[in-house]
């Protein structure tokens, strides 16, 4: 499972997994929203408002990350 940082609207660490992102869309300049597949607290689809430009943010999920030697 291949989890990609973002920052949210609290400039706070976010992770998403690609395979669970439902769609993204465009709340205001800079700033996306991520509705995830899964349910969260009382069954509502799960939304994270992440920092980026729409380019950003699909080439982010697009491109998987690199793995570093341990």
């Amino acid at each position: 499972m291949a989890l990609i940082d973002f920052k949210n609207t609290h400039n706070q660490p976010v992770y998403v997994n690609p395979a669970h992102v439902a769609y993204i869309a465009v709340f205001e300049e800079n700033v996306r929203i991520f509705a995830l597949a899964g349910p969260g607290a009382g069954g509502r689809p799960v939304a994270l408002y992440v920092r980026g430009a729409i380019a950003h943010v699909h080439h982010r999920l697009s491109t998987p990350p690199i793995r570093h030697a341990a």
